[in-house]
């Protein structure tokens, strides 16, 4: 049959097959063997090789060329294998991190909760304070009425006059209101506000660095000068709230809590003018009342009487309350006017709350004679003035600089004060507080003008003509300050050495500068 024939049955064309190859794969008997063979022989040859390998030297060269076929392969898989720890390494991480996480949120939770629970309870405790105070001073008020109806009619009851060391009777006015000397929480009986505006002897107190929160340095001052000062000082900023444990501290020593209230950050430094915040517009428009309303409550519950200079030195330009930088360029966006409007608003504000029956207002520029020209001038001082409804005290900061500072000038009383007393006596009868002073160690002449300063201002309080000035403040610290655009360390400290020690204590203890305070506890 041709290779093409057609199958008469089924119609179909039959292709006769190709014939078979000689590959010793193809099908059949005969190829089946050279399968085998072939087979065999591949196994043979790869013993042999790696026979060869096997007793072959570590340098030979079949070595070398199958390990640089095996060891990418092993090295692969290694990585592989590395790779597959890490990814697990890494899960296991993320698992444990998500863990922590999850712990850490939790023992948050429990902190905020536990903050949130001492704060309801240090509220509570206020309020538990506030209550008590009321309630002695109420009880006070009951025996003091008591009193008086089994006299007759007479008020007794003796309570501390803060300015004189002696006690005087009775139920007298304080503030806009008729009350007895209030009772503190501690118990400690404090004069009334009326003497405290007018005392029989005149103020010395001091500020240290740490009172009235710690009387450690006050103390020891105290116990260095021979006589206990009256007035504790201390200075507090518009981001903080009352403290009645400083006012409580003070009283319970027997000095009048003296707080320079300072409109600005408590963080601030030194000739920080740039506060925005706390710009004059934005207190006079109101966006501090809730903070002032707060601290006028907070002072009529602890009930106790205290004074306040609010924002000192505003006739000076290193503040932000003040008004411009000296040479007509507005600061903070404060206007001329500001400032008394500003002060008439918190004394309103505390008006409105009653706190003004327990505080003594003291009005308080700087010295003028080293400002600049536009604000040394009595117009300037007297367009800053709130008006004497608003203020008990009128002062000034004024303070003895060395020459560094780029004073030349005498130093003494006169050459310090004078000036300044001059317009605040044609600006207002009101009695004078030197409301912060103090004097460096080294004068204009390189030479110590400390201990001579000290006795030339004992020596002006002697003098009849300054018998309105009820006292001072002196400023007992070490400073690093910015001044005249150098930096300035003055040491004010009263006892800075043994001769301005014993020249402050000499003239404290005179008899001719109406001074009665209590001699000083050996330290």
């Amino acid at each position: 049959m041709s290779e093409n024939t057609v199958s008469p049955r089924y119609g179909e064309t039959m292709i006769t097959p190709l014939k078979t190859g000689g590959a010793f794969w193809s099908t059949g008997t005969r190829n089946r063997r050279r399968t085998a063979l072939g087979a065999t022989a591949i196994v043979v040859l790869l013993a042999l090789i790696s026979w060869l390998v096997w007793i072959s030297p570590s340098d030979s060269p079949v070595r070398k060329i199958v390990g640089d076929v095996v060891q990418p392969i092993s090295t692969a898989q290694q990585l592989r294998n590395e790779k597959a720890n890490l990814m697990s390494e890494l899960v296991s991480s993320k698992s444990t991190v998500s863990n922590q996480s999850a712990e850490l949120a939790a023992q948050r939770k429990q902190l905020e909760a536990a903050l949130g629970k001492a704060e309801a309870l240090e509220k509570q405790l206020s309020a538990a304070k506030a209550g008590q105070s009321k309630a002695q001073g109420q009880v006070a008020s009951y025996k003091a009425q008591l009193a008086a109806l089994a006299g007759g009619g007479a008020s007794t009851g003796a309570s501390s006059v803060a300015g004189s060391g002696t006690t005087s009777a009775g139920t007298t006015t304080a503030g806009s209101g008729t009350t007895t000397a209030p009772t503190g929480p501690t118990g400690v009986t404090t004069p009334t506000l009326a003497s405290i505006k007018n005392p029989t002897s005149r103020y010395f107190g001091l500020y240290t660095s740490q009172s009235p929160f710690s009387f450690s340095e006050f103390n020891q001052d105290a116990a260095d000068i021979g006589e206990q000062p009256n007035v504790a000082g201390y200075f507090q900023g518009w981001d903080k709230d009352f403290r009645a444990d400083a006012v409580q501290a003070a009283w319970a020593k027997g000095d009048l809590p003296f707080i320079t209230w300072e409109s600005q950050s408590s963080t601030a430094s030194n000739n920080d003018i740039d506060q925005p915040t706390y710009s004059l517009p934005n207190i006079i428009n109101g966006n501090f009342d809730a903070y002032l309303k707060k601290y006028a409550d907070a002072i009529v519950a602890n009930g106790q009487p205290l004074a306040i200079r609010l924002d000192q030195e505003m006739n000076a330009t290193w503040y932000p309350w003040s008004e411009d930088n000296g040479h007509g360029t507005d600061l903070n966006g404060n206007s001329q006017g500001d400032y008394v409007k500003m002060w008439q608003h918190v004394w309103n504000v505390f008006q409105s709350q009653g706190a003004n029956n327990y505080v003594a207002w003291v009005w308080s520029p700087n010295r003028i004679d080293q400002l600049t020209a536009s604000h040394k001038t009595f117009s300037y001082l007297q367009s800053l003035y709130p008006g004497d409804q608003y203020v008990d005290f009128v002062g000034m900061s004024g303070y003895e600089r060395p020459a560094t500072t780029g004073n030349t000038q005498d130093t003494t009383f006169a050459n310090t004060f004078s000036q300044t007393l001059t317009q605040l006596r044609k600006l207002t009868s009101k009695k004078i507080l030197l409301s912060e002073i103090g004097a460096a160690e080294v004068g204009p002449s390189g030479g110590s003008v400390k201990p001579g300063w000290i006795t030339s201002l004992f020596d002006a309080l002697a003098d009849p003509a300054n018998s309105d000035i009820v006292g001072f403040s002196w400023f007992s610290l070490t400073v690093t300050t910015s001044s005249n655009g150098q930096t300035v360390t003055n040491d004010w400290r009263i006892n800075s050495t043994s001769a301005s020690l014993q020249a402050f204590a000499a003239g404290i203890q005179r008899t001719d500068t109406n001074y009665q305070l209590r001699k000083a506890a050996a330290q």
